[in-house]
């Protein structure tokens, strides 16, 4: 019998680790920091989530990593997946982080020991190593033992993991203090009887703070990615380009319905001139941080921050509400399945403060990102020649048509075909600039050959308004 793997803590806080974790976070997607090795990176916390054993062929922690900040600034602190094993050979599709002495270090994601111990943990409402697995809802019985496992490659801002096509696992790669929005809002949703979202199994929270580090929910395997669905129907394909239309504004509709149930669920409260004056704060604090990375934005400064203060002059002769909406609503947060339309990922935007993603907004914030997003699957591949509504072919008239046609048809199911009023089109005007704005900077730093798409659309609509 081989002797036990050595202590997790021991490994995982070593200066190998540090040093590997140093290379190895930079090539991650969800890494936000400027690119190249982080200046200052320590381990701030392990939590083993396998036990010691004799026999046991790896182990797996959860692991806190925290990188120093430019500038005098706080830094981020990443929560890992990790696991250890004897020897040099890793899990396939596993990426190697380290290697201490005998021991190699690697991201426990594909390794589908690891992944069906941590669903077990879950379903079973184990707690272990200062982490509380929490079953939720009809979470059922433990799985079977050997549960294949595939990670999603298509996520930005965390990582998540489908087990034998039954269950889908995310990994929250930036905990905050405290339950995560994604979690908070997914109970106030499934509590209300929500039919449009997918069903929360479990979550993995630290017992000493609480913070979110994982939930479980049912993967749907026949479901379809409206991002997806939204790019085939785009370039043109009969069926699919002839029915999203109208798939759309059921899609309206339903983001309609997840609203009122947010609404009833988590407490509306009437938007006064406050509201909507710190809305207009909030917009231009956020154009004014842009404009320091982008100076492309600066020829749109002006009309930008008019269209802003616009909303602070507001005072609606009809009482309009804020409370908890989406955050970051667009055509890749959506599934369609065979009975309707489901919305996942409830954390907000990825460059959002945790103030700024918690707390009541108007819920047009939501359905200006669902509108910037169909600009986006329209324009987003410039060597595609898109089909235009009326059947001719040409990048920009064929593109613009068929955007402009999927914004009428969610605007139709979402308002049940009734017309927005006056301060309601103002303010989402000013939501869809902020968007854009935030679109502009968030590619600057991550996508730089995508900016072109929010800055045209910016020109376009300040252009139109008589820039």
């Amino acid at each position: 019998m081989s002797a036990p793997l050595p202590s997790a803590s021991a490994v995982l806080r070593s200066a190998e680790v540090r040093r590997g974790l140093a290379a190895w976070l930079p090539e991650q997607r969800w890494f936000a920091g400027s690119g190249g090795t982080p200046a200052g990176l320590r381990v701030t916390g392990v939590h083993r989530f396998t036990h010691d054993s004799a026999d046991a062929s790896s182990a797996g922690a959860f692991v806190h990593a925290h990188v120093r900040g430019d500038g005098g600034a706080d830094g981020t602190t990443y929560l890992l997946a990790l696991g250890m094993t004897r020897g040099t050979v890793v899990p396939v599709g596993s990426s190697l982080v380290a290697r201490v002495g005998a021991i190699t270090v690697y991201d426990a994601l594909s390794d589908a020991a690891l992944v069906n111990a941590l669903v077990r943990h879950i379903v079973e409402g184990r707690t272990m190593d200062g982490v509380s697995y929490r079953p939720e809802g009809h979470a059922g019985p433990a799985p079977r033992a050997g549960l294949p496992v595939r990670p999603l490659a298509a996520e930005q801002s965390n990582s998540s993991v489908i087990a034998g096509e039954q269950y889908i696992l995310k990994l929250f790669r930036r905990p905050g203090p405290g339950p995560s929005a994604d979690l908070t809002v997914h109970r106030l949703l499934r509590d209300a009887g929500s039919p449009h979202v997918t069903p929360l199994l479990g979550a993995v929270e630290d017992a000493a703070t609480g913070a979110t580090l994982a939930t479980l929910q049912r993967f749907l395997p026949d479901a379809v990615d409206g991002w997806a669905l939204a790019v085939e129907a785009a370039r043109g394909a009969d069926a699919v380009h002839t029915r999203f239309p109208a798939q759309m504004r059921d899609l309206g509709t339903a983001v309609a319905a997840v609203h009122r149930d947010l609404a009833r669920a988590g407490g509306q409260v009437i938007m006064g001139p406050g509201h909507y004056r710190r809305m207009s704060e909030v917009f231009s604090q956020r154009l004014e941080h842009a404009l320091e990375e982008c100076p492309r934005l600066e020829p749109l400064a002006a009309p930008l921050r008019a269209a802003f203060a616009s909303v602070a002059a507001l005072r609606p002769a009809v009482p309009r509400v804020a409370h908890p909406i989406h955050g970051d609503l667009h055509l890749g947060q959506t599934l369609r399945t065979g009975t309707g339309w489901l919305l996942l990922d409830f954390e907000g935007e990825p460059l959002a403060s945790p103030a700024q993603r918690t707390g009541r907004h108007s819920p047009l914030r939501d359905v200006a990102g669902m509108l910037r997003s169909f600009d986006y699957a329209a324009h987003h591949d410039p060597t595609e020649r898109l089909t235009a509504v009326d059947g001719s072919q040409d990048d920009d008239t064929g593109a613009l048509p068929w955007s402009r046609r999927l914004r009428r048809e969610f605007l139709r199911g979402y308002t049940a075909g009734r017309p927005l009023q006056a301060d309601l089109l103002t303010v989402l005007r000013a939501c869809e600039l902020d968007k854009a704005v935030y679109e502009v900077l968030y590619e600057t730093r991550h996508r730089p050959h995508w900016t072109r798409i929010p800055l045209a659309a910016l020109d376009r609509e300040l252009t139109a308004a008589g820039r």
